[in-house]
C-alpha cells in the first residue's frame, strides 16, 4: 500500500510584515550596508566583502525569523545616530533590553 506524503503548508504572506522588512532594510541601508537578500545554507548577518559593509539575509526564512535577524543585528550596530521609525525603535530597544537581562 503506498503512503500518503503530506505537504508542509505554505508560509503565510503578511503585506505589514513585509514592509516592516522592508523598512528595516533602509535602517540597514542608512548604516552604509549593501543588503543582499539570496539563497543559501545561513540565517543571515554582518560580513566584510573586499572592504565593503554587507549584510546577508536567507531570501528562504519566514518573515517572522527574517524581522528577527535584521532586529537584533540593527540593535548590535550603532544605530542610535540616526532616525528610525517608532515601530522600529521600539523593537531594536526591547531586542538591546533582553541583551541586558542576559
Amino acid at each position: 500500500m503506498a503512503k500518503l506524503i503530506k505537504k508542509s503548508p505554505k508560509p503565510v504572506y503578511n503585506d505589514k510584515k513585509e514592509l516592516l522588512i522592508q523598512d528595516l532594510i533602509e535602517v540597514l541601508e542608512k548604516l552604509d550596508f549593501t543588503v543582499r537578500v539570496e539563497k543559501g545554507v545561513f540565517k543571515g548577518g554582518f560580513c566584510m566583502l573586499r572592504e565593503q559593509k554587507v549584510f546577508l539575509l536567507n531570501k528562504n526564512l519566514d518573515q517572522e525569523k527574517k524581522i528577527s535577524i535584521l532586529v537584533k543585528n540593527i540593535a548590535e550596530s550603532d544605530s542610535d545616530n540616526i532616525f528610525l521609525k517608532p515601530n522600529i525603535r521600539e523593537l531594536v530597544e526591547r531586542e538591546k533590553g533582553s541583551e541586558k537581562l542576559l
